[in-house]
């Protein structure tokens, strides 16, 4: 926890540092010199955090700093520009920064803002489920003068994750701490393939939830692209965690990002009586082709066979035209086969992020009114409630129109459980996840490729916020813990 030691006596503040350091937080040794406090100390990430400073002279010109380290070890950097209050103070609550990595008043801003050194890759997720630990400082003068440190929980300490390769799944069981039963939730990660965001799956367990964090590609024992990716996957996981002895009820919930969205809109049409409560963050209400053949088919399989898509050429092709090997006869390259349009454009640089929601846009827009009912996911038949959560500047597709569409068509229906749509201005991809992580580098490795999700950061971190709350309020509403 922060520790303040302004108003102690002189006799006890060698004391008082000492603990500090023993805590591991840095601190000042009197009260009378510059001080930069972070509260609350230890608390979950998704609490806000206030960050003060005092101390310093009156109208003083002051830069105040954070850094931490991803997974892979690299820095990440944010700082803002102050000028201190009549006592010498700046509350970054309500202190607006002329310059840094934000501007405005934001007290989230030294989080969001966050950046890495050009030329350094951002890994995917960005954290683990581990703490993150914040070394915020201010200088003055170009001089340091007060540094702390701030620890941010995501994964409840007293929790468990237990790995999972049971009736041909493969993914982690996240467990909230203590013994008992608590609802069950499914994860669904997105076009990244793999296991889906440890970070997330563990935040939720904290809320109280126990969390499947289901791989459905990408992973040995999965297919290797994300196509032909059974529906009867993810219902036997839905199965399967209702029926663990942790789990209360015969219902779970479904929290779907991106093309996990697309795959959880799916599921809970597919089996209403499975899915008590539906979350598709970035959704699709239609269904896509797959991705990393040669041909065209459906991302999605049931009873053996594809379920209806959508054909295009149009996405293969903005994927081909961006592949390092594009010329070269690889996968991407193949998948685009017969494409005009993908042999006549230049590959873009291999660092260079290609933007794709044109192309998805222009397939709808192309398609005629019995296609796009064909390929449709039947939303309306979801016996749950649902949270669509989208971000209109969306790189990787245009999730705020197919988003709208899906809610239409729930309200159309008049599902009795309710709908919620939210759409957020300025947001890209990436509106469902752990709030207050860096949005600066939003991409999503995809196949030889990297997709920019797109989206203002600022507008970005808001909307991770906003969804997170959304989210987990629906979540106790519709499942609500220690009921089944």
């Amino acid at each position: 926890m922060p520790h303040s030691i302004q108003g102690m006596r002189t006799s006890i503040g060698m004391a008082c540092a000492a603990a500090l350091l023993v805590a591991g937080c840095s601190a000042h040794a009197t009260e009378s010199g510059p001080q930069i406090t972070a509260r609350p100390d230890g608390v979950s990430i998704s609490i806000p955090v206030q960050v003060t400073v005092e101390g310093l002279p009156a109208g003083d010109p002051v830069r105040v700093w954070a850094r931490t380290y991803d997974r892979n070890g690299q820095v990440w950097e944010s700082s803002g520009e102050f000028i201190t209050d009549g006592v010498g103070g700046v509350d970054l609550s309500t202190a607006e920064s002329t310059g840094g990595t934000y501007t405005g008043v934001d007290p989230h801003g030294l989080f969001w803002s966050m950046r890495l050194a050009d030329g350094e890759q951002a890994p995917y997720p960005l954290v683990d489920a581990d703490d993150v630990v914040v070394q915020l400082g201010v200088d003055r003068e170009g001089t340091t003068v007060a540094r702390t440190t701030l620890r941010r929980v995501v994964r409840e300490p007293r929790g468990r994750v237990l790995p999972i390769a049971e009736e041909g799944l493969v993914g982690d069981l996240y467990l909230p701490p203590g013994s008992g039963v608590w609802p069950g939730v499914v994860l669904l990660g997105g076009a990244e393939g793999g296991r889906p965001d440890p970070a997330y799956a563990a935040l939720l367990a904290s809320e109280g939830y126990v969390v499947l964090g289901l791989a459905y590609f990408g992973l040995p024992g999965l297919p290797e692209t994300l196509s032909r990716i059974p529906v009867e996957y993810g219902l036997t996981a839905a199965r399967w965690l209702a029926e663990r002895p942790e789990v209360s009820g015969d219902k779970v919930g479904v929290i779907g990002v991106g093309r996990g969205a697309e795959y959880a809109l799916l599921l809970a049409s597919t089996e209403p009586f499975r899915f008590a409560a539906v979350v598709a963050h970035g959704p699709s209400d239609v269904v896509w082709p797959g991705a990393g053949t040669g041909t065209q088919v459906s991302s999605w399989t049931r009873g053996g066979a594809d379920v209806p898509f959508l054909r295009t050429s149009a996405i293969r092709s903005a994927l081909a035209s961006a592949s390092p090997s594009a010329s070269s006869g690889s996968s991407a390259s193949s998948a685009s086969s017969g494409s005009s349009a993908s042999s006549a454009r230049a590959p873009a640089p291999p660092d260079q992020p290609v933007i794709t929601a044109d192309a998805y846009a222009r397939a709808v827009d192309a398609a005629s009114r019995w296609r796009l009912a064909v390929a449709g996911i039947h939303v309306e038949q979801i016996a749950a409630p649902v949270l669509f959560t989208a971000g209109d500047a969306d790189g990787m597709w245009p999730s705020a129109a197919q988003a709208q569409r899906a809610f239409d068509a729930i309200v159309e229906e008049g599902n009795p459980h309710g709908a919620e749509l939210l759409v957020f201005p300025g947001a890209g991809h990436l509106v469902g996840g752990v709030p207050d992580l860096p949005t600066t580098r939003a991409a999503v490795p995809f196949g030889p490729v990297t997709i920019e999700t797109g989206g203002d950061p600022a507008a970005t971190a808001a909307a991770v916020r906003e969804t997170y709350t959304k989210t987990v309020d629906l979540l106790r509403t519709a499942m609500p813990r220690g009921k089944g």
